[in-house]
């Protein structure tokens, strides 16, 4: 089994996560959501002699992809993210860079499928598309590590937001009772923002999900 690493930098305007997910074998690593401030993220690679394999991306608002197009110029990774998040990857209105006057598009170079399977820097992702916060909002499960990344779909005790462009709420706590509620309590849960969680404390005391009007 690959030695499972992963180091949380709290970057940018909307302190996001930045999840770097290394190899300790191998060296090689994936940045989940370069939110900005890509030279933080370039001195944890050089510090660590890590090799950048790949960037993923759980969804495409500006506050989790603004220093993608640095670090991928910087280690020649591949972007990657979820098929249906393109229009708003695209569009500064609809990934909301244009309220900060900083208009920004990203183009990526592999789209992702609901229920894909990547295999990067030894590691076995699954992709599952987690709609409702975006569109295209999508969840990252290393399940040889029991690991979710959640992106800004399901926090500690809370949910994402829905109130922004392609964003719906029942679409959203449908997501998270269908795709994730039904994976083992112990997987621990990685959210875009704030502390980490677990599928089953968030079964047990997540108000969103136990008293939710959809359901």
């Amino acid at each position: 089994m690959s030695e499972f690493r992963m180091k949380t930098l709290v970057l940018g305007i909307a302190r996001t996560n930045c999840y770097i997910i290394n190899n300790g074998e191998t060296k090689e690593a994936i940045v989940v959501d370069p939110a900005d401030e890509a030279g933080k993220i370039e001195q944890y690679l050089k510090a660590n002699d890590l090799v950048c394999k790949g960037i993923l991306l759980t969804h495409g608002h500006f506050d989790h992809i603004l220093a993608a197009k640095e670090i991928a110029l910087m280690t020649d990774a591949k972007i990657y993210a979820p098929e249906t998040e393109m229009e708003l990857l695209l569009d500064p209105n609809l990934n909301c860079s244009n309220q900060l006057s900083r208009d920004y598009s990203l183009a990526v170079d592999i789209l992702l499928k609901d229920q894909q399977e990547l295999k990067i820097a030894g590691f076995k992702i699954k992709v599952i598309h987690t709609p409702g916060h975006t569109a295209g909002s999508s969840a990252y499960y290393i399940s040889g590590h029991g690991i979710l990344i959640s992106g800004d779909t399901l926090f500690r005790e809370t949910v994402g937001r829905s109130d922004l462009p392609t964003g719906d709420s029942k679409i959203l706590i449908a997501s998270i009772l269908d795709k994730l509620m039904i994976l083992e309590d112990q997987v621990k849960v990685y959210p875009g923002h704030g502390d980490s969680t677990t599928i089953g404390y968030e079964r047990d005391n997540n108000i969103y999900l136990s008293h939710n009007p959809f359901y």
